[in-house]
């Protein structure tokens, strides 16, 4: 009998590379949506059939501007990958990932760093290529210069077109527009005048939209009751004057900003179609706002000037909206400084004075600051538990692994700066400086008349949303004490 040797077989089992796509589109337009909608579903199918990919995701940002701060998802991405939870990210081309030098070479110097490759389809180039940084920096420079030409001449057509009696516009309330041809629709310009009228007269908004709810005229867009926002845009609308202006809006980080009109006088086109009102009684209108007006700047002003500390950070959950600051000023008297909001049918005013907000911040700060040692075991357990449970989704549910790997990320981050942010705690003093309370704090929920929920900055996201304690606290509100309670959540 022959001696017959077996030799093993061993199965070589090839680790998948886990690899998502990025897609965006950079303007605030609408009709870059089917381009959007593109880039996914060509980002998806190529990763799916390529062998060796395991699919985790496409991560997507809109409206994204010319650098990364503003790119949620984005910003997700990177940290995920850097954490070791991706190996290859895949995006259309270079402009699609980062339009600005400094930061595209920036992130894929510390994506390289730790293995991580980006590929650009379009270049056919991969971030792991040798040579890369001298091919990105030529590419991209030339990508932008093109982006630049491609804006100034668009531009350059665009108030061409208009300078020679063409249109840009399809639809504007009083008007029946059909290509470079306006006509005045009768019924509607009757409340347009009616408004101007109104207005110079010396008629509040209130009363304005008041008198259109008696009479039964619908908004625009068919809504019963009209918004002060509708009523000023169309006051501040050179068209019903039957002028065209150029330039009143641009895009800048992927967010549309409208200019003074001081600003595009210059670029006033008159007499381009039949007015409804008079140039004269648009003038009167203007002149009346702008004295009105709080900020009177006709250059564009930066989000963080023309908003205040406020901006944001308080929200009633029973108008779906944020509270704005005022300085109330009853009878004359004094001034009470007051956050307020109404709801989308103008009615129903939540306000809370910013003396009663830094009664909460300060007294449940103070309560944490006096709890913290017995809280800290408990809040390194709520994350930790949250931790695991998200572990144990990220592959049974693949329809919701982007979403679990950004949950992840600001649970990692939360517990990461958790002994920074107890170090802070313990040293908290009360305070009138809303900046200061927003080291600590997210924000501020109104629930109802009698509950309100403080959330802690810890957590960048909603992930976790654990309340900690509750306390009840009496605020003098007008005349009366009323009894509050809050419940302070992580």
């Amino acid at each position: 009998m022959n001696n017959v040797q077996v030799i093993k077989t061993f199965n070589h089992t090839t680790k998948l590379k886990r690899v998502c796509g990025y897609a965006r589109v950079s303007t605030a337009d609408e009709h870059q949506e089917s381009s959007y909608n593109l880039q996914v579903d060509e980002l998806e199918s190529y990763i799916r059939n390529t062998p060796g990919y395991e699919f985790i995701g496409i991560f997507k940002d809109k409206k994204s501007g010319r650098d990364t701060r503003h790119r949620q998802e984005f910003n997700a991405m990177i940290e995920l990958a850097l954490m070791g939870e991706i190996d290859v990210i895949i995006t259309k081309s270079i402009t699609r990932f980062a339009r600005n030098i400094l930061d595209s070479i920036s992130i894929i110097r510390k994506l390289r760093i730790n293995n991580i490759e980006v590929f650009f389809q379009k270049e056919n180039i991969s971030t792991l290529d040798p040579s890369i940084e001298m091919i990105l920096t030529i590419l991209s420079m030339h990508a932008e210069e093109e982006i630049t030409n491609m804006s100034e001449n668009a531009l350059w057509s665009i108030r061409r077109k208009i300078r020679k009696g063409g249109n840009l516009t399809t639809y504007l309330y009083g008007y029946d527009i059909k290509g470079e041809k306006w006509t005045i629709k009768n019924d509607e310009a009757k409340i347009v005048r009616m408004l101007f009228e109104m207005y110079v007269g010396g008629k509040t908004y209130k009363s304005m939209i008041d008198k259109l709810y008696m009479m039964g005229i619908k908004t625009p867009t068919g809504n019963v009751k009209w918004h002060k926002g509708t009523i000023d845009s169309m006051l501040q609308n050179e068209k019903y004057a039957g002028h065209m202006a150029l330039g009143k809006s641009y895009i800048k980080n992927g967010t549309q900003f409208r200019l003074k009109r001081l600003a595009y006088q210059d670029d006033m086109i008159l007499n381009h179609h039949i007015p409804i009102i008079s140039p004269s009684m648009f003038e009167s209108a203007l002149e009346i706002r702008n004295s009105r007006s709080r900020n009177n700047l006709p250059e564009y002003v930066p989000l963080e000037k023309r908003i205040t500390p406020y901006y944001k950070f308080v929200y009633s959950i029973e108008n779906e909206s944020y509270l704005r600051y005022v300085l109330e000023k009853p009878k004359g008297r004094y001034e009470i400084p007051t956050l307020y909001c109404y709801n989308k049918q103008n009615r129903n005013r939540v306000m809370l004075t910013v003396k009663n907000l830094f009664i909460l911040l300060n007294d449940s700060l103070e309560n944490l600051s006096k709890q913290i040692q017995s809280i800290y075991p408990i809040i390194t357990q709520l994350i930790s538990d949250k931790l695991s449970l998200c572990e144990s989704k990220i592959f049974d549910d693949s329809s919701e692994r982007i979403n679990l790997l950004t949950t992840k990320v600001s649970l990692i981050d939360g517990k990461s700066g958790l002994p920074r942010f107890i170090r802070n705690i313990k040293s908290f003093t009360n305070s009138e400086d809303v900046n200061y309370f927003k080291n600590f704090v997210k924000s501020v929920e109104i629930i109802d008349s009698q509950n309100i929920k403080i959330k802690l900055s810890l957590i960048s996201d909603d992930s976790l949303d654990v309340p900690l304690f509750s306390r009840n606290i009496t605020l003098r509100i007008g005349n009366t004490n009323k009894d509050i309670t809050y419940y302070l959540s992580v």
